[in-house]
């Protein structure tokens, strides 16, 4: 074999091996991964909401006039028991009985200066101060209780309580109080026929209503009642006005004579004020205010109602004792309201007293003229 053929053959396997090379990769390939799976996006967080700051709980405390054992007391721990459940607990309010924290009948001072935030008093405790204030609790021979508290929501009598008592720091609370039924006219001896009967008697009474009973011939003695019974049984008089049927037959003086006779025509009712220290009142939101009078509204009739339920009971119990239960003989009362007139009108000097007085007549008169009963 020549040498020329060995080169020839040389060179092309040269040629060939670098065809071969240049069509390779520069690397082995690397074998792809498989993909990641993307991550789920993280749910977003719910934002907190902002705790709500705790509601401000408003602790009161007052008082009633009267014992715990009585009607108005009862009635006034019944309101703050209902304001506290009509609050959500806002309300706190504590009662205590008459003399609790302030003298019994100074109620109306002591919510002037801050000892009390509220009570539930008598108007005519406030005498010292305001000569018409007795007008307030009741006008013998005046309206029927609804009557009355028609007077004061709707009549101008809230306003006027209002007006006598501008220049303190106490609120009247409108709606609120405690409205009792008619008392017992008199518990008598003998039989009343016409006025003329009253002539001469004598008659343990007290107040405007003695006065006027006064007026038309009694003659009035004032003792406590717990002298009543033994004062029937000697003669030393000869009938009585104490209270309501109900608190007269828990008194005992069922025994003491032998007729009863009802009417409204001497005290045809008393109401008694809810009333709260200014500042403590206009520190009060605008719902617990609504709420405090609402509740007492309520209750204004509700109080009413049973008291009423009572005396119904408490006659029954004399009328089952052998007690005669009448009606004032329409003569007695038509008489004793002409000289009830005529004794305010003489003490309407003051001329607050005056105003008061034409406001509450004249709303009586627009009453009793569409309804002959009011």
């Amino acid at each position: 074999m020549s040498k020329r053929f060995v080169w020839s053959l040389v060179g092309a396997l040269t040629v060939i091996s670098l065809l071969i090379a240049g069509c390779a990769p520069d690397t082995t390939p690397t074998t792809p991964t498989t993909p990641t799976t993307p991550t789920t996006p993280t749910t977003p967080t719910t934002p907190t909401t902002p705790s709500q700051p705790a509601a401000k709980v408003y602790d009161l405390v007052g008082q009633s006039h009267a014992g715990g054992l009585t009607a108005q007391h009862t009635s006034l721990v019944r309101v703050a028991e209902n304001c506290g459940i009509a609050s959500g607990g806002r309300l706190k309010m504590t009662v205590e009985i008459g003399g609790g924290i302030a003298p019994a009948t100074k109620e109306f001072d002591a919510c002037d200066t801050g000892t009390l935030d509220f009570a539930v008093t008598c108007w005519m405790y406030w005498l010292d101060k305001f000569p018409a204030a007795g007008l307030f609790t009741m006008i013998s021979g005046g309206m029927t209780p609804m009557g009355a508290i028609s007077w004061f929501l709707e009549g101008g009598g809230y306003e006027l309580g209002y007006e006598m008592i501008e220049g303190y720091n106490v609120q009247l609370v409108k709606d609120g109080g405690w409205m009792g039924p008619p008392e017992a006219f008199l518990q008598s001896s003998r039989p009343l026929s016409s006025p003329n009967d009253i002539k001469g008697m004598k008659i343990r009474g007290a107040g405007d209503g003695g006065e006027i009973l006064s007026r038309m011939g009694a003659s009035m003695v004032m003792m406590p009642a717990g002298e009543v019974f033994e004062s029937m049984q000697r003669g030393v008089i000869d009938a009585f006005e104490v209270s309501s049927p109900t608190l007269n037959w828990d008194l005992g003086l069922y025994e003491a004579a032998d007729y009863l006779y009802l009417s409204g025509a001497r005290q045809p009712y008393e109401y008694n004020p809810f009333i709260m220290n200014k500042d403590v009142w206009n520190e009060l939101p605008a719902d617990l205010k609504q709420i405090i009078s609402e509740v007492n509204e309520a209750e204004t009739i509700r109080s009413y109602c049973e008291m009423m339920h009572k005396d119904l009971i408490a006659i029954a119990n004399f009328q089952d004792y052998g007690t005669q239960v009448l009606p004032v003989p329409d003569s007695i009362a038509a008489a004793y309201g002409e000289v009830a007139k005529a004794f305010y009108a003489e003490k309407a000097s003051d001329p607050f007293y005056a105003k008061v007085l034409d406001s509450y007549w004249g709303w009586y008169d627009q009453l009793t003229t569409v309804w002959s009963h009011l």
